[in-house]
């Protein structure tokens, strides 16, 4: 499913633009947090699409989960920064794209839009911190998970052959 499917959804709208200031704050006041979101604030309506079903589309509900999803959001970019600069200094030596180039006067950068992720966070510190090991488990959790995944599909394959009889 693409996100263009509900970017134009007002709740997704209205809840990104309310959160566009919020966001501006929270970076400001918040403790430990180092990270400036500027341009990924115009990323902000694809942060919501998966969040609508959830919801049903309810502003208020759209807009706490937006409020505590970008507040942990800025942390992981904060902890994820020095990785991210160093990925985007050695792309631009390489290739010499002055649209990976951190700008002269930053220390680091980072992106609202790529290092929230909580499963790209959580991936990058399991391999970074636990090395072969997190690798390891990381393979056996999505062993793990596709098993389930295969197990509820024919689950549900079994219940509609039970329905058509």
């Amino acid at each position: 499913m693409s996100p263009a499917l509900v970017i134009g959804h007002p709740t997704t709208l209205v809840v990104s633009l309310l959160l566009i200031p919020v966001t501006l704050a929270l970076a400001v006041l918040l403790p430990g947090n180092q990270f400036l979101p500027l341009a990924s604030l115009a990323g902000m309506f694809y942060v919501f699409p998966l969040v609508l079903p959830f919801t049903r589309g309810n502003v208020v509900k759209t807009f706490i989960i937006g409020l505590v999803v970008l507040t942990l959001g800025l942390y992981m970019v904060t902890n994820l920064a020095p990785a991210f600069t160093l990925a985007a200094n050695d792309v631009h030596k390489a290739t010499g794209d002055g649209a990976v180039a951190i700008p002269e006067g930053f220390a680091q950068g980072g992106s609202l839009d790529f290092a929230s992720s909580p499963l790209a966070w959580v991936i990058y510190q399991a391999v970074h911190n636990l090395k072969w090991i997190g690798s390891g488990l990381l393979v056996l959790a999505t062993m793990a998970l596709m098993w389930w995944n295969r197990v509820l599909i024919l689950r549900s394959q079994n219940n509609q052959k039970n329905e058509n009889i």
